[in-house]
């Protein structure tokens, strides 16, 4: 009897949340030891490494050492809001929607480093964080929000840059359903998705959907796993601190892999676990851990196939 094929190894990225306090060097570092191709970087990171001191040259110097790429940019809020105009998040005091610096940032790295992925997200809804209701009553997305989209999809694509929207259900895009719409409406080369299982199985997860969404519209997947019920009733600030280790949590992370084991989709998994409990140890511990258990995770999703 023949062996089963090997799973595939996973391509991953050291997303910017999952070592979020780490020094640049230690960041890159980290990544290589533990297998990672690239890393992700939050814009406010970058402008606080140049507010150090930091040049874009001594940044790449680093990168050229290690041979790592920084894969992600994150993360352009609000794109159809009112350029500047506050968001008014308790949370995320300072937040503005459609930030044209933020946008100028993430078209700088692009073509300073050419980093092929920007990720946005749409406007928070009006109701409270904390209000457990339906994704289902988010306000409907409008052609205002297909214009905007597209419209900084044209922006981004004059500096090689495809932009990944991803969906939140405390958002305007609440789901993968209206993800899908927006990015098939604007229909643009550069414009796709990120597909962040947290978001995903805390929102609307429709596995069915997932497994024939276009897979051209899928730029990134963020992956990390999480408990049910959330640890803390503001779904903002539970997502940024109550994140786990793939494997650790009750999401249904392998029919997720499953789902996205198919041709056609080139994504790389983004490991993104915002955890307050992985926060105070050693990056390189973290960057491995994470590695690791993402690893064994679609393995053993291979082996349900």
């Amino acid at each position: 009897m023949n062996a089963p094929p090997a799973a595939r190894e996973p391509r991953l990225v050291l997303a910017w949340g999952t070592v979020r306090d780490a020094s640049f060097p230690d960041r890159v570092a980290a990544a290589r030891r533990a297998g990672y191709e690239g890393i992700g970087l939050a814009i406010p990171y970058y402008r606080d490494l140049l507010a150090q001191g930091w040049k874009d040259r001594d940044l790449a110097a680093v990168l050229a050492e290690w041979d790592v790429r920084i894969n992600e940019v994150e993360v352009l809020f609000g794109f159809h809001g009112a350029p500047g105009r506050p968001a008014g998040v308790p949370s995320r005091p300072g937040l503005v929607y459609a930030d044209p610096e933020l946008e100028r940032t993430a078209f700088h790295l692009a073509d300073t480093f050419g980093v092929p992925f920007a990720q946005t997200v749409g406007t928070f809804d009006a109701r409270p964080v904390a209000d457990p209701g339906p994704v289902a009553d988010a306000r409907p997305v409008g052609p205002e929000v297909v214009d905007a989209f597209g419209e900084l999809c044209d922006r981004a694509a004059a500096h090689g840059l495809r932009v990944a929207l991803e969906f939140v259900p405390y958002s305007s895009i609440p789901d993968l359903a209206s993800g899908l719409a927006v990015t098939a409406a604007a229909d643009r080369d550069n414009g796709g998705l990120c597909v962040d299982s947290w978001h995903f199985f805390r929102g609307d997860p429709d596995l069915e959907l997932l497994r024939t969404a276009p897979p051209e519209r899928v730029f990134m997947v963020q992956f990390n796993d999480g408990p049910v019920p959330p640890v803390d009733p503001d779904r903002m600030v539970d997502a940024v601190h109550h994140r786990v280790l793939p494997g650790e949590g009750d999401f249904d992370l392998r029919a997720f892999v499953a789902a996205l084991e198919r041709p056609g989709v080139e994504a790389p998994f983004s490991v993104e676990v915002y955890s307050d409990a992985l926060r105070s140890r050693p990056t390189s511990e973290v960057a491995r851990r994470a590695a690791d258990a993402t690893r064994a995770l679609v393995a053993s999703a291979a082996r349900t196939l």
